[in-house]
């Protein structure tokens, strides 16, 4: 209002001070009303000292004195006043101030009358306003809060909660991924951690389980074979010494082949007892340097006639300075020979068999200083290859695809790797044949760091 009043007597002023008031009233007359027909303006006041000349627009009338006299004070100050005032029970604004010649000097002054009553509406107006905004603003603040919350806190807490609901249905596989660095992103990666650890536990709880089982399994075997080791042996010892006294004193050749005969499948039965009594007796593997080269070379020299008779070619790669193995070579060997035999068993048409012995570092679990020197022994075979369910039983105790197998020659190998601080790993593939890696750990100190 201030600024409107202000500017509305900038150019009154240049207009009034531009002609001589005393002489040009009717020119003085037509400004002052014209500038009164704008809605605002209540009147104005003109007033001239040297005559005391005051003019009035046609809408003022008696009781303008104040401010006529506000004027006055104006041209004595030299200096613009303003102030609120009432005008015939009218609110207004009155703003005065002086006018000036040429020469700067005072020659009149002016009083602008302002009705403040439009204030109230435009201040009612400027409420609404201001009421409207406030309303977007809190409506905007509210969207974005609600979508924030939404995004930042609702999706990833839901994710959460499936993961949890996942966990209790047994998926010890879910994992919340939350690429974020606040408390939910922290809240997700322990959530992680302890799917991570359960699912560990979970693995060792059925690890144990099946050690268990195993162990229950094999005081059963060792109480049965203990009584068969008892009851069957000696019956087996008169058989086979009586089989011999009788060969002795028969001539006739289809005689003495039966009675071959009878002797092998008792040598047969006496060989499956001792696997038996060897399969539940474990002694404890001696302590000695170990040539894996020289152990698997003298292993083919037993079973030479073995693979000269199923035609099969022998392949070696044997690494030159190879790492020396800390172990029991006759149990070793006994590894040796039973997966060599099988590879060769596997192969009934005649094939091809790669052995190999070579150093590798490895880490495995449990490994703080870093990576482990290993001799790894390969045995591949291209023989009929096994199908996926054998493949996931044959370490299984009494597990076996042959006729005449007893199914503890890869349990009993398997055992023996794992008490010698290693273990073994296979591969196989209907007609492409089987591969079996043993893995022994080499001397011990010989450690490679991780830097």
């Amino acid at each position: 209002m201030k600024v409107e009043v202000e500017s509305t007597g900038r150019n009154l002023k240049v207009s009034l001070e531009k002609v001589q008031i005393q002489r040009e009233h009717e020119y003085v007359q037509d400004l002052i009303d014209g500038i009164e027909e704008y809605e605002k303006t209540l009147g104005v006041i003109v007033y001239h000292p040297g005559k005391d000349l005051v003019f009035t627009s046609r809408s003022l009338g008696d009781g303008t004195e104040p401010y006529l006299e506000m004027i006055k004070n104006s041209i004595k100050d030299d200096t613009p006043q303003e102030e609120f005032g009432v005008y015939k029970k009218a609110p207004i604004f009155a703003y005065a101030f002086p006018l000036k010649d040429k020469k700067r000097k005072n020659i009149g002054g002016v009083s602008i009358l302002q009705h403040t009553s439009f204030l109230g509406e435009d201040i009612r107006r400027a409420e609404w306003n201001i009421l409207i905004t406030i309303l977007l603003l809190i409506g905007g603040i509210v969207a974005i809060v609600f979508i924030g919350t939404k995004k930042w806190i609702s999706q990833p807490i839901s994710q959460l909660m499936a993961g949890i609901n996942h966990i209790a249905k047994g998926n010890l596989d879910t994992r919340i991924d939350l690429k974020r660095k606040d408390e939910i992103s922290q809240l997700a990666q322990a959530f992680n951690q302890m799917a991570v650890n359960l699912k560990r536990a979970q693995e060792r709880l059925i690890q144990e389980s099946e050690r268990l089982r195993r162990s229950e399994k094999l005081a059963t075997v060792g109480q049965l074979t203990s009584g068969l080791a008892h009851e069957i042996g000696t019956p087996l010892n008169i058989i086979g010494g009586r089989v011999e006294l009788t060969k002795r004193r028969l001539e006739d050749s289809e005689a003495q082949k039966n009675l071959d005969i009878v002797m092998q499948q008792t040598e047969r039965i006496t060989k499956i007892i001792q696997q038996l009594l060897g399969f539940v007796r474990k002694k404890k593997p001696e302590q000695r340097n170990l040539n894996l080269g020289d152990l698997l070379e003298t292993t083919l020299d037993f079973l030479g006639h073995q693979i000269q008779k199923q035609r099969v070619t022998v392949f070696k790669e044997v690494e030159n300075n190879l790492p020396t193995v800390i172990g029991d070579p006759d149990q070793v060997q006994q590894v040796f020979l039973n997966l060599i035999l099988n590879a060769i068993q596997a192969m009934p048409e005649g094939g091809a068999l790669h052995l190999s012995a070579s150093s590798k570092w490895i880490s495995k679990e449990g490994l703080e200083d870093g990576e482990r020197q290993y001799v790894e022994i390969c045995v591949q075979d291209s023989g009929i290859g096994m199908e996926k369910e054998v493949v996931q039983n044959i370490f299984n105790p009494f597990y076996t695809t042959k006729n005449m197998g007893t199914g503890l020659g890869l349990t009993v190998s398997q055992g023996i790797i794992q008490d010698h601080e290693g273990w073994i790993e296979m591969e196989s593939e209907i007609g492409k044949g089987s591969v079996f890696r043993v893995y022994l750990p080499s001397l011990p100190g010989e450690v490679k760091g991780d830097g």
